[in-house]
């Protein structure tokens, strides 16, 4: 376990954070993602991390080989996630590439009943603004026909307190 909290802390967020990270070397490093069992709170300080950073089309990348993992995460990752997305709903934002858009889809597939009605309104927002005429009515289908958690579910189900130190650490 500490190993692999080491692999994303000493090597695949600070790879993330240089944006220099090649799609090649992405692909690489996913296949070897996609392989091994990660335990749930080293995933989501990651997922945390990487919702945090400047965008870079790999980082989408990584973020959907592990929301694909499909782990129950705690709702202040869903949190994240979803601001992280909304951060590109401005009118003046840039045009994100087909892999922000499957990143988007791949979240909404797997967390869609973990968001407040709120959040998936907003996303809706984002959707108009950041378009993909192939993804984009597909996020609508996964928003539209779920079940949301209620509004303050949050302070009811607190993240649980090792994933909260370890995020504090990393």
């Amino acid at each position: 376990s500490s190993d692999l909290a080491a692999f994303y802390k000493g090597f695949l967020l600070p790879l993330c954070e240089s944006r220099d990270c090649t799609v090649r070397e992405a692909v690489i490093i996913s296949s070897v993602l996609k392989k091994v069992s990660i335990p749930l709170l080293e995933s989501a300080a990651a997922l945390l991390k990487l919702s945090e950073m400047e965008y870079c089309g790999t980082t989408s990348y990584f973020m959907q080989i592990i929301l694909n993992k499909k782990y129950a995460l705690p709702y202040r990752v869903i949190d994240a996630m979803v601001i992280h997305f909304l951060g590109f709903g401005s009118a003046n934002a840039p045009k994100m590439p087909a892999i922000w858009h499957s990143c988007l889809l791949v979240f909404c597939q797997r967390y869609k009943n973990d968001m407040t009605a709120e959040q998936k309104e907003a996303i809706k927002a984002t959707c108009r603004i950041q378009v993909h005429p192939g993804i984009t009515p597909e996020v609508h289908r996964e928003l539209d026909y779920s079940t949301h958690r209620l509004e303050g579910t949050a302070a009811v189900a607190p993240a649980p307190q090792d994933l909260v130190s370890q995020l504090i650490s990393m």
